[in-house]
């Protein structure tokens, strides 16, 4: 047979493996490129040399190939060379692409996982997904599947030509594709990508890209002009080979190589003297090259993963562009960019190639002293020297004599602060050092890290913080003694340097890549390495300090105190040793017990003037309150602490439940607004147990956390990844993963016995359970949170506070998916009660789960006051047709599905019901359930907002019953069309309790005949009386409207009125009303430009009004004359003692023995009390208050109310 005949090439060993040698598969593979083959088959047979699968894989036609049978060998040995992989699986997806045909038929692919590792498995399911499967083989070793095989199973294709085994399989995800676009912003095909199986990242074959887009150059973002997309690197630093793009979300823009002439080419500035296409794409790689190298000067201390790779990316260019202009030098070709020829050019860039070292060293030096070691609370100095003990000892053909120590150096970092005398570098700590125990284990894991420490040390480093001298000047030894430290050291540390560098450069050390700086735990396990001698500490002489930034140093005790006021100090450590504490400067820990706030405020002066950082730990000894708390809390913060300790904090001070989510005292009062990141809580809020507060994270514990424990900052980042991991989780089940996440932090900080974890933020609040890794509970504001909190179907306790009107689906479904649900607390401003009851409830009856509904009003107390406790009663729940709450008719739609409204009494419980204020506008089944709530729980209500707009003839009569019942003090009536119902609206105002009214308003375009249908007895209390027609229509008040207004004012002690957007029908009634003021009492008249006009318009009237008003300004300027000096007793009497109380002046009356009030007015407003009492504190210094009369109880108990709040103050 010819070998254009040969379509099928069979592979076989019918018993043992056998591996083909490199002369087999030369051998082979000229059979596969002469020849057109279809079938390609390899059973039992392996390569002994594994680069040679490239060489197969790139000799075959896929376009022609239709059948590759592949045994459990070859298999294992293709998916574990990522880069032979990768070609095959781009290969058959570009000739599928190009011939548009079916995939490639895999006869048989078998997974042995013998020989196939976990990492490989994702290269199997790419060769997977651009082909179709016949027949699919597990081979498992005995009694032991491996889970990978399921893992595989589940992500494998299901191919229409599979067996029983893949039909039931899942779909896989989609492949991942990369999209392309040209200059002009025209799409451009997409190219598949490939999976790195050790970093999980995706990427492109750079040689996929120009065989996809002929004559292509480079590639860029389309926001960057100039800057080329940069090839990936390694874990060692290194450009992958072959080159790879990595894979992006955006569409990477397409620049193609063009002639030099070509004006739109962002390179086409260099000139060159022939127009040979060579020199047109040096002309741009040379100009690239230029950019990189500027590039890696300024960016020297990026980020140490990005440095490295526009350094491989140099290199790269570098090589290439240096090979070509010599290739075109040798062909006798002359190259002139920007006016240098090809010699100029080749020096420039050696000598800036020269540069590059330098350069990775500064990035070495600055990532070794500022990266990760700075984010973590080191429990040694950060910087050490292992050094030769003794060189005269030293054989280098005896390893018995290669003996060393460990020293510590002096971490300081304010080179920028220079006090007389005191030079600001690094040093060597005045200490003879440490040895070492276990050396060979020690350098095999710090070796890496000591080696660069003694070439930062040798060569010295610079930078805005640190200032390390170069080991010549031999700065490195200030402050050292010799005596101390030993002469060796002294005299021969450059020679023990030399030393130390050579002898570990000659090591095979495992080398630190990304992560250059110290770790904590890295830092606490150096510990274990010292030789430490009793009574002495593995410190050194070195002192703790928490820097500005919140990050920890070590550092010699000239330069931790070099701010610190020595005086002061003393007398913190006396006032600390007298309140049974003690002051550790080497730690920076205070411990100290607080008996009062004075004690309080006088530590805190104390600790502010020393001027030093330290970590704070606070014993409350006396009943604290909570603002006294917070500002010790601020005040410790202002000190520059970050780390604060408090024992004895009780539940007044720091409450549990919605009042702690709504307004925490440690995250909203004290982190949020100052340096403080670390407070701990201790016995809080049970004894023995703990909470601890990290930013925005609470861990509450079931026992105090160990004394090792101080990683802190560590935590802080921890708790980051665990809430990054919670937030991208979309549904209920995905929570596993950041559930197993929380689980590892908390015991890699040693943190087991968390029982609660709560995450802080100024919308949202959200609680776990790290044992059974849910959600439990969630508070925020209209909704706004992650909505992967809201669909855990997981929380028990839902707290939201709503803002706005309308109610949103997420509230609904919440309160629904989440089946265990036992608490909803809805907290709002009081405007909007009854409207959201309404809501609310209906969907409450709907819920599967009975649970508990809390209503908190926070119109005066930001945490919320407790108006409402509901919850559901067993009874007759499916059945509510005889019940006695009745709708009346009323419109029960909404937005939502609802199958029903609340109806029974009996299956409501009102457990608490407090509600004193209505304010918006109420329906038939509002004013039904504030009817059975009152009767259920009598309570005075206030204010009442009377709109009949929504209300119904039954619903009048229910809020005529509830008015009825009620002592209203203010009462807002909106004044809509009265239609047929005014003889119910009539009823409804002649049930209010009108001798108890303070406040009256009308408001609306129908004024006129609401005041008629008023029949109002006297009203002794009023003190406002307000008229406010609606813009832009202007009402018109009758006859008869001002008799009953006149009635009003007579009667009254009117301090407020207000006409707006009102006039008179007869203009002379304005002599009636001016006439009717009692203007020594009235403080505010407000008069719109109607009412104004009308009066002006009648001087009679008007002149009365002026005359009027000046009397009632000279008749209280009558007790400005009073001589108060021999003043022994003081009456007051009558109904409004408490405005005229204010008119007083600032009086002094040193006789004064007694104050006796004879008032006929029962103040029931705390706070018209709480004025009283204020108006009069000047009087009651060394005076006998009595209250006679029907007031005298009801003061005395206001009065002690009072007290109490001004004390808590």
């Amino acid at each position: 047979m010819s070998d254009t005949q040969r379509n099928k090439v069979y592979i076989a060993s019918s018993a043992h493996q056998k591996e083909l040698s490199h002369s087999n598969v030369l051998f082979i593979i000229q059979l596969i490129c002469a020849s057109p083959v279809v079938e390609l088959c390899s059973q039992n047979v392996r390569l002994q040399e594994c680069r040679d699968w490239e060489l197969i894989v790139d000799s075959v036609y896929y376009s022609l190939l239709k059948v590759l049978d592949l045994g459990a060998a070859c298999i294992g040995q293709l998916v574990s060379i990522p880069d032979a992989a990768n070609l095959f699986i781009s290969r058959v997806e570009q000739a599928r692409k190009d011939t548009e045909g079916a995939k490639l038929m895999l006869r048989a692919f078998t997974m042995d996982f013998t020989v196939l590792s976990h990492p490989n498995l994702a290269v199997v399911q790419e060769i997977l997904n651009v082909c179709r499967l016949e027949e699919l083989r597990f081979e498992c070793p005995p009694f032991n599947p491996r889970l990978s095989a399921s893992i595989c199973l589940h992500n494998l294709p299901n191919h229409a030509s599979s067996k029983e085994a893949m039909e039931s399989s899942a779909q896989p995800d989609p492949p991942v594709s990369q999209k392309f676009k040209a200059k002009d912003d025209s799409p451009l095909p997409s190219l598949r990508t490939h999976l790195c199986t050790e970093s999980g990242e995706r990427f492109l074959f750079w040689a996929d890209v120009q065989h996809a887009f002929n004559g292509i150059d480079h590639l860029k973002a389309w926001w960057r002009a100039s800057e080329r997309i940069l090839f990936t690197i390694d874990a060692t630093g290194e450009l992958c080979r072959p080159l790879r793009i990595p894979h992006r979300s955006f569409a990477y823009v397409v620049v193609h190589m063009t002639l030099r002439n070509d004006q739109t080419e962002d390179f086409s500035d260099g000139q060159v003297d022939t127009q040979d296409q060579p020199l047109d794409e040096i002309v741009p790689s040379l100009k690239h090259l230029f950019y990189l190298y500027n590039h890696l000067e300024s960016i020297n201390k990026s980020q140490r993963g990005y440095f490295r790779q526009v350094a491989a990316n140099t290199q790269y260019y570098h090589s290439m562009v240096v090979e070509e202009l010599e290739r075109l030098d040798s062909s006798g070709v002359k190259v002139v960019v920007d006016d240098k020829n090809q010699g100029q050019l080749l020096k420039e860039i050696h000598d800036i190639q020269r540069r590059v070292p330098e350069w990775e060293y500064r990035n070495t030096c600055y990532h070794t002293l500022h990266g990760d070691s700075r984010g973590n609370e080191l429990v040694t100095s950060a910087l050490f020297l292992t050094l030769p003990s003794d060189l005269n000892s030293w054989n280098g053909l005896d390893p018995s004599t290669h003996q060393f120590r460990l020293h510590f150096l002096c971490d300081n970092n304010n080179r920028d602060t220079i006090p007389e005398n005191l030079p600001q570098h690094v040093h060597l700590s005045n200490h003879p050092g440490y040895s070492l125990r276990q050396p060979e284990e020690f350098f095999q894991k710090y070796g890496d890290y000591i080696l660069r420490m003694l070439q930062m040390i040798k060569h010295g480093y610079t930078d805005n913080d640190y200032d390390i001298p170069p080991l010549d000047t031999l700065k490195i030894l200030w402050d050292c003694d010799s005596n101390i430290i030993g002469s060796c050291l002294t005299m021969d540390i450059e020679s023990l340097v030399d030393r130390a560098i050579s002898y570990f450069q000659e090591l095979s050390l495992p080398k630190w890549k990304e992560k250059l700086g110290l770790t904590h735990d890295q830092s606490a396990a150096i510990k274990t390495y010292l030789d430490v001698q009793d009574g002495n500490s593995a410190e050194s002489n070195l002192y703790r300090c928490i820097s500005e930034r919140r990050s920890i140093y070590w550092k010699c005790e000239a330069h931790a105190h070099q701010s610190l006021s020595s005086q002061s100090l003393e007398h913190l450590r006396e006032f600390v040793h007298f309140h049974g504490g003690h002051v550790n400067m080497q730690q920076a820990r205070i411990r100290v017990e607080l008996g009062s706030i004075d004690e309080s405020d006088q530590f805190r002066t104390l600790l502010c003037n020393v001027k030093h950082t330290f970590d704070v730990s606070i014993k409350l000894c006396w009943e604290a309150t909570r603002p006294v708390v917070r500002k010790l809390c601020l005040d410790i913060a202002n000190s520059g602490t970050v780390f604060l300790e408090l024992d004895s904090i009780t539940l007044d001070i720091h409450p549990q439940g919605y009042d702690q989510y709504r307004n925490n005292l440690f995250f909203h009062d004290v982190i949020s607004k100052s340096n403080l990141r670390f407070i701990s809580l201790l016995n809080y809020p049970r004894p023995q147990e703990q909470c601890i507060h990290v930013y925005q994270y609470s861990l509450q514990l079931e026992t105090p956390i160990a004394e090792s424990f101080h990683n802190r900052m560590a935590l802080w980042s921890d708790m980051d990844m665990f809430l990054e991991v919670a937030l991208e989780s979309q549904d209920h089940s995905e929570w596993k993963s950041a559930a197993t996440t929380l689980q590892t932090t908390l015991e890699k900080h040693e943190l087991s016995g968390t029982y609660m974890v709560t995450i802080y933020n100024d919308k949202w609040n959200a609680v776990f359970d790290p044992k059974r890794g849910i959600v439990v509970e969630v508070h925020l504001e209209d909704m706004v949170c992650p909505k992967s909190l809201l669909s855990t179907r997981s929380i028990q306790t839902l707290g939201v506070h709503l803002n706005s009107r309308d109610f949103s689906h997420e509230f609904f479904s919440t309160a629904r998916i989440n089946t265990d649900l036992q608490d909803l607390i809805v907290s709002y401003y009081g405007h909007n009660i009854f409207y959201h009851l309404e809501h609310i409830v209906r969907m409450w009856y709907e819920s599967s789960s009975s649970f508990c509904l809390t209503l908190l009003d926070r119109m005066r107390d930001t945490r919320g006051r407790v108006v409402a406790q509901l919850g559901f009663g067993e009874s007759n729940r499916e059945d509510p047709s005889d019940g006695t709450i009745d709708l009346h008719g009323c419109d029960i739609s909404s937005p939502f599905s609802r199958k029903q409204a609340v109806h029974e009494p009996t299956d409501v419980v009102f457990t608490q019901w407090d509600c004193d204020h209505v304010f918006s506008k109420i329906s038939d089944y509002s004013a039904s359930f504030l009817d059975m709530a009152s009767r259920q729980h009598p309570s005075v209500l206030t204010l009442f907002t009377l709109d009949v707009s929504c209300l119904s003839r039954d619903g009048l009569s229910t809020v005529r019953e509830v008015l009825r019942r009620s002592d209203l003090e203010h009462l807002h009536v909106v004044c809509t069309p009265v239609n047929s119902q005014s003889e119910s609206i009539a009823q409804v105002l002649g049930s209010v309790q009108w001798s108890t009214l303070k406040s009256l308003v009308f408001v609306g375009n129908n004024i006129e005949a609401w005041i008629d249908l008023c029949q109002p007895p006297l009203c002794p209390s009023l003190l406002s009386l307000q008229i406010q027609g609606t813009w832009p229509n202007i009402q018109e008040l009758s006859h008869s409207n001002v008799l009953l207004i006149i009635q009003l004012i007579s009667a009254s002690p009117i301090i407020e009125l207000c006409f707006q957007n009102a006039q008179l029908q007869e203009s002379r009634d304005w002599e009636l009303i001016v006439d009717s003021v009692d203007y020594s009492l009235l403080k505010v008249l407000d008069l719109g430009a109607a009412c104004i006009g009308q009066l002006v318009s009648i001087p009679d009237a008007a002149n009365l009004f002026i005359s009027r008003v000046e009397q009632a300004r000279k008749d209280t300027e009558v007790l400005a004359s009073v001589n108060w000096t021999f003043l022994e007793r003081l009456d007051l009497t009558g109904c409004i003692i408490n405005e005229w109380i204010q008119l007083f002046p600032n009086i002094k009356t040193p006789r004064l023995q007694s104050i006796v009030i004879q008032g006929s007015e029962r103040l029931q407003d705390r706070l018209d009390w709480a004025r009283l009492v204020e108006s009069m504190d000047l009087w009651l210094v060394g005076s006998e208050l009595r209250v006679e009369g029907s007031s005298r109880e009801q003061f005395e108990g206001m009065l002690e109310a009072v007290q109490l709040e001004q004390e808590k103050e």
